[in-house]
C-alpha cells in the first residue's frame, strides 16, 4: 500500500484579480530500483485535470528521471519569473525520503545504494522551494505525495518518512496529509485518501485556499475515523482563491451571540487584550522571529494549580514533591486537559475540550477552564506585553527575584506565590514549574497574527515557563519548550496554569 506525505507551501499572495497560473505536476510509479507505486500517474493525471480547470498551464511529468524532474522545476521557476503577479502550483507524487534534516524526492530510475550518493541522485525539496522563492512571484504552492516508508534497503530505521522543511519561508502553509510517524491511506480508489478530498475541494467554486485545507483535513479525518489526522503548519496570512471567486454580494450579517459575562474569580487576574513582540531574537532558534501578535482579553490563574486545587478534582496526587500548596507535577498535557473539564463540570461550566487523543479540539469561547495559548501566555508573563524590552524574566531582570531555578530551588519545587509577582500579579511564571499550553509546537511565522492557536496537528505540544531544575538561560518569558502530550520528559517538572475567557 502506497504511503502518503503531503506539503503544502505557499508565498505572499496577492488577491483580487485574475493571475496567470502555472503549475508543474510530477507523478512517479513506475520505479525500476524500488517498490512501484499504484496511484502517482493516476494522482498526477486527475490533478493536471483540476488545475486546468482553474485556469493553470500545466508542465505534466510522468515517471520523470533527476534531469526531467530539475528540468521541470527551473522551467516552472521560469515561467513565474515572467509575472511578478502570477501563481504557481508543483504537486509530486511519488516516493520521497529524508536524511539528515532534509527531504528528498526520488525518480523512477535512482539506483542509490547508500545513504551518501542520496543528494546526488534524488531531488532536494529545499532546492525545489529555493528555486520558486527567487520568482519572486504572488504565490507558489508546493504539494508532495509521497511515501512515509524509506523504500532503501540503507535506511536506519524502517518508517523515517519525510520530516517538515526546516528552512520554511515565511507567509507559508505547510500540510501533511497525516501526523508525523503516522500513515496515510493510500484509499480504495484510484486516489489516496487525502487526494481525493483535496481534489474534491480545490474543484468547489468560491473556496479560499486555507478553507480548502480546512475542509480536507476535516473529511479525511472523518473518512478514516481520525486514524489519519492531517497536520498543517499556517503561516499564511492573507487571502487566495485558485479558482472562481465568491460573489461581490454580502452575507446577511448574523448577530453573534456573547459569552456570558463572569466575573473574575478568586485567585485569577483579568488580562485586558492589546498588541505586543512576541518572541525573541536572543534565545533558541524556536523563539525566532519576534512577530507582532493580538491577543484577546483573558483570566489567567495567578498561581500554577497546586496539589489540593488537583486532588480535589482528581482524586489523586501524582507530584513526586508532596505538599498541598505545591505545584501540582509529573503531570502529562492529556491530564491538563482532562483536569480542565473535569473542574469546568465541577463548577457547572461548559468544558472547552471535546474528543480523545490526537482528535482534541478547544472552544475557546466556552465558559470553561482551559489552557492558554501559547501567545496568551507569553502575553500575560510579559505582562500584558508591555515588557518586552524592559524584564528578561516574567516580572523582574533579576531571576532570583521571580523564579525557583536550578541555582537556588535547593533541588525542589517551592510552594506558589513565593517570589515577586510580576507587573500583573502573577506568579512564577519563570520558574518553579514547567506550564503546559494548548499549541503545537512549530517554527513562528514573521506575519502579524490575531489570537493564533497554533496548527491543527502536529508531534510536540508547547510548555512554558522554566523550572526548577532548568538553569537560567531557560527562564526567559519568550522560551520555548516542547514534547510528546502524553510523556512526561521532563519528570517532576510539567505542571499548569488556567485560563478562562
Amino acid at each position: 500500500m502506497k504511503k502518503v506525505f503531503f506539503i503544502v507551501f505557499f508565498l505572499t499572495a496577492t488577491l483580487s484579480f485574475a493571475q496567470q497560473k502555472y503549475a508543474l505536476v510530477i507523478g512517479n510509479g513506475n520505479y525500476t530500483n524500488i517498490t512501484k507505486l499504484d496511484n502517482p500517474v493516476n494522482d498526477a493525471n486527475d490533478m493536471t485535470a483540476v488545475l486546468q480547470g482553474l485556469g493553470f498551464t500545466v508542465d505534466k511529468v510522468l515517471n520523470g528521471s533527476l534531469d526531467q524532474m530539475e528540468s521541470a522545476a527551473i522551467r516552472l521557476k521560469n515561467r513565474l519569473s515572467a509575472s511578478k503577479d502570477s501563481y504557481g502550483f508543483l504537486f509530486y507524487a511519488g516516493h520521497g525520503v529524508q536524511s539528515n534534516g532534509e527531504n528528498y524526492l526520488i525518480p523512477v530510475d535512482a539506483n542509490i545504494q547508500s545513504e551518501s550518493f542520496l543528494r546526488q541522485r534524488a531531488v532536494s525539496v529545499q532546492s525545489v522551494l529555493d528555486e520558486l522563492n527567487q520568482a519572486g512571484n504572488s504565490l507558489n504552492i508546493v504539494v508532495l505525495d509521497a511515501c512515509r516508508d524509506n523504500p532503501f534497503s540503507w535506511s536506519r530505521s524502517g518508517n523515517r518518512g519525510l520530516i517538515v522543511v526546516g528552512n520554511q519561508p515565511a507567509d507559508s502553509i505547510i500540510v501533511f496529509a497525516t501526523s508525523a510517524g503516522s500513515v496515510a491511506a493510500d484509499g480504495t480508489g484510484r486516489n489516496g485518501l487525502f487526494t481525493g478530498h483535496l481534489l474534491t475541494h480545490l474543484k468547489t467554486p468560491g473556496l479560499e485556499v486555507t478553507e480548502v485545507f480546512r475542509r480536507t483535513m476535516g473529511d479525511v479525518s472523518l473518512a478514516s475515523n481520525n486514524r489519519q489526522r492531517p497536520a498543517v503548519y499556517n503561516q499564511f496570512s492573507g487571502l487566495a482563491y485558485l479558482g472562481t471567486q465568491p460573489s461581490n454580494s454580502l452575507p446577511i450579517p448574523i448577530e453573534p451571540i456573547a459569552p456570558p459575562v463572569r466575573s473574575v474569580p478568586d485567585n485569577f487576574v483579568r488580562v485586558e487584550g492589546g498588541t505586543f513582540q512576541m518572541g525573541s531574537n536572543n534565545d533558541n532558534d524556536y523563539g525566532k522571529p519576534v512577530h507582532t501578535v493580538t491577543v484577546s482579553s483573558f483570566s489567567i490563574s495567578k498561581y500554577e494549580v497546586t496539589q489540593k486545587e488537583w486532588q480535589e478534582i482528581m482524586g489523586t496526587n501524582p507530584s513526586f514533591f508532596k505538599g498541598d500548596n505545591l505545584p501540582v507535577e509529573c503531570v502529562s498535557w492529556y491530564d491538563a486537559i482532562e483536569y480542565c473539564n473535569k473542574r469546568s463540570l465541577k463548577e457547572g461550566l461548559t468544558p472547552a475540550y471535546r474528543g480523545s487523543g490526537d482528535n482534541i479540539t478547544c472552544d475557546c469561547n466556552a465558559n470553561g477552564y482551559r489552557l492558554p495559548t501559547e501567545a496568551e501566555w507569553e502575553f500575560a508573563a510579559k505582562g500584558g506585553g508591555k515588557d518586552y524590552l524592559t524584564t528578561q524574566y516574567s516580572g523582574s531582570n533579576s531571576v532570583d527575584a521571580v523564579a525557583w531555578y536550578y541555582d537556588n530551588s535547593e533541588g525542589r519545587t517551592h510552594p506558589v506565590g513565593t517570589k515577586v509577582a510580576n507587573s500583573l500579579g502573577i506568579y512564577d511564571m519563570s520558574g518553579n514549574v514547567f506550564e503546559w499550553c494548548w499549541d503545537w509546537m512549530e517554527i513562528y511565522s514573521s506575519s502579524f497574527q490575531t489570537d493564533p492557536r497554533g496548527s491543527a496537528s502536529g508531534i510536540n505540544r508547547v510548555f512554558r515557563g522554566g523550572s526548577w531544575n532548568i538553569s537560567v538561560d531557560f527562564a526567559g518569558s519568550a522560551r520555548r519548550f516542547s514534547t510528546s502530550p502524553e510523556g512526561r520528559l521532563f519528570r517532576k517538572e510539567h505542571g499548569i496554569r488556567l485560563v478562562l475567557p
